[in-house]
Protein backbone atom coordinates (compact mmCIF):
# COMPACT_ATOMS: atom_id res chain seq x y z
CA UNK A 1 0.00 0.00 0.00
CA UNK A 2 1.56 3.40 -0.99
CA UNK A 3 1.53 5.78 1.50
CA UNK A 4 0.21 9.55 1.27
CA UNK A 5 2.90 12.01 -0.07
CA UNK A 6 2.61 15.58 0.70
CA UNK A 7 3.80 18.08 -1.81
CA UNK A 8 3.78 22.12 -1.42
CA UNK A 9 3.29 23.08 -5.39
CA UNK A 10 2.81 21.64 -8.66
CA UNK A 11 6.35 22.58 -9.53
CA UNK A 12 7.44 20.26 -6.91
CA UNK A 13 4.78 17.71 -7.85
CA UNK A 14 6.42 17.48 -11.20
CA UNK A 15 10.15 17.14 -9.48
CA UNK A 16 8.72 14.31 -7.21
CA UNK A 17 7.60 12.44 -9.95
CA UNK A 18 10.71 10.09 -11.22
CA UNK A 19 12.11 10.29 -6.96
CA UNK A 20 8.96 8.33 -6.15
CA UNK A 21 8.90 6.33 -9.35
CA UNK A 22 10.17 3.32 -7.98
CA UNK A 23 8.00 3.41 -4.09
CA UNK A 24 5.54 0.60 -3.50
CA UNK A 25 5.44 -2.94 -2.26
CA UNK A 26 8.35 -4.30 -3.67
CA UNK A 27 9.59 -6.65 -1.38
CA UNK A 28 12.51 -7.88 -3.90
CA UNK A 29 14.14 -4.39 -4.14
CA UNK A 30 15.40 -1.65 -2.24
CA UNK A 31 12.61 0.27 0.13
CA UNK A 32 11.94 3.51 -0.15
CA UNK A 33 11.27 5.01 3.64
CA UNK A 34 8.41 8.08 3.74
CA UNK A 35 8.73 10.04 6.68
CA UNK A 36 5.32 10.31 8.53
CA UNK A 37 2.94 13.30 7.14
CA UNK A 38 5.01 13.04 3.49
CA UNK A 39 7.42 14.57 1.66
CA UNK A 40 8.10 18.36 1.40
CA UNK A 41 10.33 19.18 -1.47
CA UNK A 42 12.20 22.70 -1.38
CA UNK A 43 11.04 25.76 -3.88
CA UNK A 44 14.07 25.86 -6.33
CA UNK A 45 14.37 28.75 -8.31
CA UNK A 46 15.43 28.29 -12.06
CA UNK A 47 18.42 26.79 -12.64
CA UNK A 48 18.35 25.29 -9.40
CA UNK A 49 18.17 21.86 -8.48
CA UNK A 50 17.20 19.72 -5.48
CA UNK A 51 20.38 18.55 -3.63
CA UNK A 52 20.14 15.38 -0.92
CA UNK A 53 22.87 15.54 1.85
CA UNK A 54 24.26 12.98 4.07
CA UNK A 55 21.49 13.27 6.55
CA UNK A 56 18.97 13.19 3.65
CA UNK A 57 18.19 16.69 4.19
CA UNK A 58 16.87 18.36 1.02
CA UNK A 59 17.77 21.69 -0.31
CA UNK A 60 17.88 24.18 -3.69
CA UNK A 61 21.77 24.20 -5.34
CA UNK A 62 22.42 26.33 -8.49
CA UNK A 63 23.19 24.14 -11.45
CA UNK A 64 26.34 23.97 -13.35
CA UNK A 65 25.46 25.70 -16.37
CA UNK A 66 28.27 26.14 -17.73
CA UNK A 67 29.67 21.90 -17.69
CA UNK A 68 26.01 21.34 -18.88
CA UNK A 69 25.08 23.90 -21.69
CA UNK A 70 27.86 23.57 -24.89
CA UNK A 71 29.32 26.76 -26.36
CA UNK A 72 28.27 29.29 -28.17
CA UNK A 73 30.43 27.97 -31.34
CA UNK A 74 28.73 30.56 -33.22
CA UNK A 75 30.10 33.63 -31.99
CA UNK A 76 33.34 33.29 -34.21
CA UNK A 77 33.68 33.04 -37.94
CA UNK A 78 35.37 29.46 -38.48
CA UNK A 79 34.72 28.06 -35.21
CA UNK A 80 32.43 24.41 -34.94
CA UNK A 81 31.61 22.61 -31.65
CA UNK A 82 33.79 19.62 -31.02
CA UNK A 83 34.74 17.18 -28.33
CA UNK A 84 38.20 17.61 -26.97
CA UNK A 85 39.53 15.39 -23.66
CA UNK A 86 35.82 15.04 -22.44
CA UNK A 87 35.37 18.33 -22.39
CA UNK A 88 33.16 20.44 -25.26
CA UNK A 89 34.84 22.82 -27.02
CA UNK A 90 35.09 25.44 -29.88
CA UNK A 91 37.72 24.63 -32.39
CA UNK A 92 38.89 26.07 -36.03
CA UNK A 93 36.98 24.22 -38.89
CA UNK A 94 39.07 22.31 -41.18
CA UNK A 95 39.80 23.38 -44.97
CA UNK A 96 39.81 19.96 -46.53
CA UNK A 97 43.69 20.22 -46.65
CA UNK A 98 46.35 18.84 -44.37
CA UNK A 99 48.95 20.94 -42.79
CA UNK A 100 52.85 20.00 -43.35
CA UNK A 101 53.87 19.10 -39.84
CA UNK A 102 50.94 16.83 -39.85
CA UNK A 103 51.79 15.41 -43.16
CA UNK A 104 55.14 14.64 -41.72
CA UNK A 105 53.91 12.94 -39.17
CA UNK A 106 52.52 10.92 -41.17
CA UNK A 107 54.67 10.08 -43.40
CA UNK A 108 56.60 8.78 -40.40
CA UNK A 109 53.98 6.50 -39.20
CA UNK A 110 53.69 5.20 -42.93
CA UNK A 111 57.43 4.34 -43.36
CA UNK A 112 57.78 3.28 -39.76
CA UNK A 113 55.16 1.02 -40.44
CA UNK A 114 56.77 -0.23 -44.06
CA UNK A 115 59.85 -1.23 -42.06
CA UNK A 116 58.30 -2.96 -39.45
CA UNK A 117 56.53 -4.91 -42.69
CA UNK A 118 59.96 -5.59 -44.04
CA UNK A 119 61.58 -6.67 -41.37
CA UNK A 120 59.05 -9.43 -40.46
CA UNK A 121 58.79 -10.57 -43.89
CA UNK A 122 62.60 -10.80 -44.12
CA UNK A 123 62.33 -13.33 -40.85
CA UNK A 124 59.48 -14.64 -41.36
CA UNK A 125 59.95 -18.56 -42.16
CA UNK A 126 63.57 -19.19 -40.70
CA UNK A 127 66.04 -16.92 -38.67
CA UNK A 128 67.15 -13.39 -38.76
CA UNK A 129 70.18 -14.48 -40.67
CA UNK A 130 71.06 -13.23 -43.87
CA UNK A 131 69.57 -15.18 -47.34
CA UNK A 132 70.75 -15.73 -50.93
CA UNK A 133 70.89 -12.99 -52.85
CA UNK A 134 72.80 -14.15 -55.96
CA UNK A 135 76.04 -14.69 -57.14
CA UNK A 136 78.82 -12.86 -57.93
CA UNK A 137 80.94 -13.74 -61.31
CA UNK A 138 83.07 -12.04 -63.52
CA UNK A 139 85.17 -12.90 -66.56
CA UNK A 140 88.20 -14.24 -64.30
CA UNK A 141 86.46 -15.46 -60.95
CA UNK A 142 88.14 -15.26 -58.01
CA UNK A 143 90.49 -17.60 -56.68
CA UNK A 144 91.27 -17.99 -52.57
CA UNK A 145 92.80 -14.71 -52.53
CA UNK A 146 89.46 -12.51 -52.70
CA UNK A 147 89.75 -9.03 -53.63
CA UNK A 148 86.94 -6.12 -54.23
CA UNK A 149 87.76 -2.44 -53.85
CA UNK A 150 91.49 -2.73 -52.96
CA UNK A 151 90.66 -5.27 -50.06
CA UNK A 152 91.87 -8.41 -49.63
CA UNK A 153 89.67 -11.06 -47.63
CA UNK A 154 86.02 -11.78 -46.07
CA UNK A 155 85.75 -7.39 -46.50
CA UNK A 156 87.03 -7.80 -50.10
CA UNK A 157 84.43 -10.48 -51.08
CA UNK A 158 81.76 -8.47 -49.44
CA UNK A 159 82.61 -5.62 -52.04
CA UNK A 160 82.19 -7.39 -54.39
CA UNK A 161 78.54 -9.24 -53.47
CA UNK A 162 77.93 -5.21 -52.98
CA UNK A 163 77.85 -5.18 -57.03
CA UNK A 164 75.57 -7.78 -57.60
CA UNK A 165 71.77 -7.02 -58.79
CA UNK A 166 69.35 -7.61 -56.25
CA UNK A 167 72.36 -8.07 -53.52
CA UNK A 168 73.40 -3.95 -53.09
CA UNK A 169 74.91 -2.63 -50.19
CA UNK A 170 75.42 -4.55 -46.91
CA UNK A 171 75.50 -8.11 -49.23
CA UNK A 172 78.88 -10.71 -47.94
CA UNK A 173 79.53 -14.16 -48.86
CA UNK A 174 77.06 -16.57 -47.80
CA UNK A 175 78.36 -18.88 -44.76
CA UNK A 176 77.15 -22.84 -44.97
CA UNK A 177 74.37 -22.31 -42.63
CA UNK A 178 73.05 -19.09 -44.80
CA UNK A 179 73.04 -21.16 -47.70
CA UNK A 180 71.05 -23.69 -45.39
CA UNK A 181 68.67 -21.01 -43.90
CA UNK A 182 67.86 -19.50 -47.54
CA UNK A 183 66.51 -22.94 -48.32
CA UNK A 184 64.62 -23.62 -45.27
CA UNK A 185 62.71 -20.42 -45.53
CA UNK A 186 62.18 -20.31 -49.07
CA UNK A 187 64.41 -18.06 -50.43
CA UNK A 188 66.34 -20.58 -52.70
CA UNK A 189 63.77 -22.94 -54.70
CA UNK A 190 63.65 -26.01 -56.77
CA UNK A 191 63.27 -23.53 -59.68
CA UNK A 192 66.90 -22.02 -59.06
CA UNK A 193 70.49 -23.54 -59.98
CA UNK A 194 73.29 -22.39 -58.15
CA UNK A 195 76.61 -23.62 -60.10
CA UNK A 196 79.80 -24.27 -57.68
CA UNK A 197 80.72 -20.36 -55.55
CA UNK A 198 82.88 -19.87 -52.64
CA UNK A 199 80.73 -19.73 -49.37
CA UNK A 200 82.67 -18.96 -46.03
CA UNK A 201 83.63 -22.56 -43.55
CA UNK A 202 85.18 -22.50 -40.07
CA UNK A 203 85.02 -25.52 -39.19
CA UNK A 204 88.55 -25.98 -37.16
CA UNK A 205 89.08 -29.34 -39.22
CA UNK A 206 92.82 -29.43 -40.24
CA UNK A 207 92.95 -32.80 -41.73
CA UNK A 208 96.58 -32.56 -42.62
CA UNK A 209 98.62 -31.56 -39.22
CA UNK A 210 101.74 -29.95 -41.63
CA UNK A 211 99.19 -27.20 -41.99
CA UNK A 212 99.82 -23.73 -41.50
CA UNK A 213 98.49 -22.33 -38.05
CA UNK A 214 95.67 -25.63 -37.55
CA UNK A 215 94.13 -24.57 -34.62
CA UNK A 216 92.74 -21.10 -36.00
CA UNK A 217 89.84 -22.04 -38.26
CA UNK A 218 91.62 -21.03 -41.45
CA UNK A 219 91.94 -24.58 -42.74
CA UNK A 220 88.72 -24.38 -44.61
CA UNK A 221 88.42 -20.62 -45.77
CA UNK A 222 91.89 -20.55 -47.12
CA UNK A 223 93.10 -18.34 -44.91
CA UNK A 224 90.22 -15.92 -44.67
CA UNK A 225 90.12 -15.69 -47.87
CA UNK A 226 93.61 -14.35 -48.25
CA UNK A 227 95.32 -17.49 -49.79
CA UNK A 228 95.50 -18.31 -53.55
CA UNK A 229 97.95 -21.56 -53.83
CA UNK A 230 98.82 -24.48 -51.73
CA UNK A 231 102.34 -24.67 -50.14
CA UNK A 232 100.30 -23.90 -46.91
CA UNK A 233 97.75 -26.82 -46.86
CA UNK A 234 95.02 -24.91 -47.23
CA UNK A 235 91.90 -25.31 -48.95
CA UNK A 236 88.66 -23.84 -49.27
CA UNK A 237 84.63 -24.49 -49.56
CA UNK A 238 81.76 -23.93 -51.95
CA UNK A 239 78.39 -24.88 -52.72
CA UNK A 240 75.82 -25.94 -54.98
CA UNK A 241 72.46 -26.25 -55.62
CA UNK A 242 71.68 -29.20 -57.45
CA UNK A 243 69.48 -32.56 -57.13
CA UNK A 244 70.93 -35.17 -55.17
CA UNK A 245 71.44 -38.75 -56.02
CA UNK A 246 67.92 -39.20 -55.00
CA UNK A 247 66.21 -37.05 -57.37
CA UNK A 248 65.53 -33.54 -55.38
CA UNK A 249 67.69 -30.74 -55.09
CA UNK A 250 69.79 -30.23 -52.33
CA UNK A 251 72.86 -28.49 -50.97
CA UNK A 252 76.17 -29.84 -52.18
CA UNK A 253 79.06 -28.63 -50.06
CA UNK A 254 82.49 -29.63 -51.04
CA UNK A 255 85.74 -29.16 -48.57
CA UNK A 256 88.89 -30.79 -47.90
CA UNK A 257 92.73 -31.03 -49.13
CA UNK A 258 92.69 -31.99 -52.52
CA UNK A 259 88.96 -31.46 -52.98
CA UNK A 260 89.00 -27.37 -53.25
CA UNK A 261 92.14 -25.76 -53.87
CA UNK A 262 92.69 -22.43 -53.26
CA UNK A 263 94.29 -21.98 -56.66
CA UNK A 264 91.03 -22.71 -58.34
CA UNK A 265 88.76 -19.87 -59.25
CA UNK A 266 84.54 -20.02 -58.38
CA UNK A 267 82.09 -17.13 -58.23
CA UNK A 268 80.95 -15.81 -55.00
CA UNK A 269 77.58 -16.66 -52.97
CA UNK A 270 76.12 -13.94 -51.85
CA UNK A 271 73.72 -12.93 -49.22
CA UNK A 272 72.22 -10.22 -47.71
Amino acid sequence: MRRTIFLTSLKTALLAVPLLAGCGNNSTGSMVVVPPGGITLPECLDGQLIAVDGQRNMSCTQALTAGLAPPDCGASAGLVLNAYDGKLECMPKGNGSTNTGLRTVIDKVVSDTNTIEQTINSIKGGGASAKYCGQYTAAQNPNGAISGNGVTGAAGAANLCAQVQGCGAGAHMCTVYEMYESVAAGHITAAMNIGQSWVHMSSWQHNRTAGATPNNGLNDNCGGWTYPTGDLQWYGTTVEWKAAQTGPKALHFASGPGVVACSQRFPIACCL
